[in-house]
């Protein structure tokens, strides 16, 4: 794949055997534009590494119509239909850490190893969370969106308090006009529990079921401490969903990819024939194995290939990362907050600690507040943009990115602002991924009725 940087627009020629090649796709960085580009505008832009952060240098040639031609479309101004990526700092998503403990033991935990996050707690205080529930929603103006996602360790240990934290929620927000949503990840083996998933079927929400794939690895990676097929037990929840998955609405599964578990194709092949309605696949943050990600980025593809020929769009989109980037260039949508950490997003742990981030639990120093006291100061350190923060002005996929991941960051560089370089390399690559298949969904697709123009 040869990719090309002018100013503020990339390209991607892609080859389609050893003396032909694909229809180039270029992509405006800031106005989140795709179309098709000629070959004289593409020898007119400088080539670039996927790791490349900077601008090119480039060496004017004011009589090339090519040249001009790409200069016209990088100062174009943005689209009305542009919607800036800019937000205000308001807690409005929560992540509640249900239970600091979990019945599996993954090998690459990132919750302590063992779900704990280093302090292992049962259960969180329903009676401490209710009021910390109140309070965020109390700040907030009608018609507003608030979410709540359960997590734990392993958040179906305590359904109940699941379950008695929702039914407050939804009621404070209906009398308060706020929409509320719902998600819970959990690993799964406990869905089958007769008493949790009566509980489970009352509820409106999405259910995100960790799997990494097929049995021999599932089981591999994601021990049951009972030495029984985790796997064996996912499925015998999911037949359960399928004859009746209640008010639930979505089901979603999260296979991460690690040194033990790199066959993502056939993971993939093995999650739908499981009829999820979405699914996603995740590289092991603490990995530092360069052959690794090029073998996930290589089967990413490959996977992407197989969704497109099953089912075109449709097919691909689900997979959530593809679904995601569609989404954005569909809607004209800039992201300049990779997530909502401190302005938008808190994680309460298991003993009503207050964090920024879902990951930082794992360090106390990190806590942002209790109960209902927020630290300002703690928080205000979040307040610019993480384009701004982690330096990603210059980067072209810094509006579908966000900034990075300050977690993986600090795993990886030992500080949230300075960025990994194997985080920015697998983002990159997802989102030229994407941007192929949405050239040929959406301009491909309107060129075959009408006549379309190419830069």
């Amino acid at each position: 794949m040869e990719l090309k940087r002018f100013k503020d627009i990339i390209a991607i020629r892609k080859p389609t055997s050893v003396d032909s090649f694909d229809s180039i796709v270029a992509f405006h960085a800031s106005n989140l534009e795709v179309a098709e580009l000629s070959l004289e505008a593409f020898e007119a832009m400088q080539e670039i590494s996927i790791t490349t952060d900077e601008q090119p240098h480039l060496t004017p040639h004011p009589l090339s119509d090519a040249y001009n031609a790409l200069n016209d479309w990088n100062e174009e101004p943005s689209s009305t239909q542009l919607r800036s990526g800019r937000i205000t700092s308001q807690i409005k998503n929560l992540t509640i850490n249900v239970s600091q403990i979990c019945n599996l033991k993954c090998n690459y935990c990132s919750a302590g190893g063992d779900g704990t996050y280093g302090a292992p707690t049962l259960q969180i205080s329903i009676e401490k969370t209710l009021p910390q529930i109140s309070f965020f929603i109390s700040r907030l103006p009608p018609q507003s969106t608030f979410s709540i996602s359960f997590i734990g360790g392993e958040p179906l240990l305590y359904p109940h308090a699941i379950k008695a934290i929702y039914d407050y929620t939804v009621n404070l927000c209906l009398e308060r006009g706020i929409t509320s949503v719902f998600k819970i990840v959990t690993n799964g083996t406990l869905v089958s529990n007769s008493e949790t998933i009566s509980i489970l079927r009352t509820m409106k929400l999405d259910l995100t079921i960790s799997i990494d794939g097929t049995r021999d690895v599932n089981d591999l990676v994601r021990p049951s401490k009972d030495n029984n097929s985790t796997t064996d037990k996912i499925l015998e929840g999911l037949r359960l969903l399928n004859e009746d998955r209640g008010n639930i609405s979505l089901i979603h599964f999260s296979a991460i990819t690690s040194k033990h578990n790199t066959d993502i194709t056939s993971n993939y092949l093995f999650l739908m024939s499981l009829n999820p309605d979405s699914v996603d696949f995740i590289f092991d943050n603490e990995s530092f194995d360069d052959l690794l990600l090029e073998k996930f980025i290589t089967e990413i593809n490959n996977v992407a290939k197989i969704a497109w020929q099953k089912g075109g769009e449709r097919e691909l989109r689900k997979i959530r990362t593809f679904d995601h980037y569609f989404s954005l260039l569909d809607g004209q949508q800039r992201v300049e907050n990779h997530c909502g950490a401190g302005k938008t997003h808190l994680t309460i742990d298991a003993k009503n600690r207050l964090f920024s981030c879902v990951w930082d639990p794992n360090d106390l120093k990190t806590s942002v507040g209790q109960h209902s006291q927020i630290e300002d100061s703690a928080i205000s350190k979040y307040s610019k943009s993480l384009i701004e923060l982690n330096n990603c002005n210059s980067c072209w996929a810094r509006y579908l990115c966000g900034g990075g991941c300050m977690y993986i960051n600090n795993l990886h560089t030992g500080d949230k602002h300075n960025k990994s370089v194997s985080f920015c390399k697998k983002t990159r690559s997802l989102i030229l991924t994407t941007l192929i298949y949405y050239k040929i969904a959406r301009i491909e697709q309107q060129c075959s009725d009408t006549e379309g123009g190419i830069l």
